[in-house]
């Protein structure tokens, strides 16, 4: 049982938007903008807005975490050095969430019993990124994985996508080759955000887990750079 509101530190860089937020037992701070090359000059202003407008010093923190990817790779690596600096200047438990998992929770209010959802991130290259979820609140995180983070193209992906509610940047680009001649419910404009985490966050701390600073390492998925 806990004696004091949990607050949850969440940064998000994994893609074009570039996200914090802080969660404050039921009730969110949070600030978003999309600039996919300013990520680096605007986070740790961004984390020090969440901050304040959630009256919770750096010190009161009970837990950071950040999306792990996959995504960008630059991206990535921004947010992982902010919250493992912060992680371990403060001392405070480190999660990673998968940015996948974020685009799935940020759709969790409207989705029927046993709904999968089929999240997709362009990975360039003529490649997403994608994983196929269902909601499951006994499940690490709340969700469960149908088909694990992956890398493929486009038209493997098509295979998996029949029943499923589509989300993310991937779907944007290849909805057309996704759909084949199934007509698929998607939504169009989604990114992960720093939201979405700290909520998978908080359940994660639910279920017991905790994490060490040098632990909490990026999902990168695929070795080849791509910005």
């Amino acid at each position: 049982m806990r004696v004091k509101p949990m607050r949850i530190l969440a940064v998000d860089t994994a893609t074009e938007s570039c996200s914090a937020a802080c969660l404050v037992e039921d009730k969110l701070h949070q600030c978003r903008v999309l600039n996919p090359r300013g990520h680096s000059r605007l986070l740790l202003g961004m984390i020090e807005e969440v901050l304040s407008k959630a009256d919770v010093l750096r010190d009161d923190l009970d837990a950071i975490v950040y999306d792990a990817g996959p995504g960008s790779f630059t991206g990535i690596r921004i947010g992982a050095g902010v919250a493992q600096g912060l992680a371990l200047a403060l001392q405070k438990p480190l999660l990673t969430v998968s940015s996948l998992m974020t685009l799935a929770e940020a759709l969790a209010g409207e989705l029927r019993p046993k709904d999968r959802i089929l999240a997709a991130i362009d990975a360039r290259m003529e490649q997403v990124y994608w994983g196929c979820l269902e909601r499951d609140e006994a499940a690490l995180g709340g969700w469960r994985w149908h088909q694990s983070p992956r890398v493929s193209d486009p038209d493997t992906v098509s295979a998996f996508t029949a029943g499923c509610v589509g989300v993310g940047s991937g779907w944007d680009r290849y909805a057309a080759v996704f759909q084949k001649d199934d007509e698929i419910v998607w939504r169009a404009g989604a990114f992960p955000d720093a939201a979405s985490g700290a909520r998978i966050a908080r359940c994660l701390l639910d279920q017991g887990a905790s994490g060490e600073w040098r632990d909490a390492t990026p999902a990168y998925i695929r070795n080849d750079v791509t910005g």
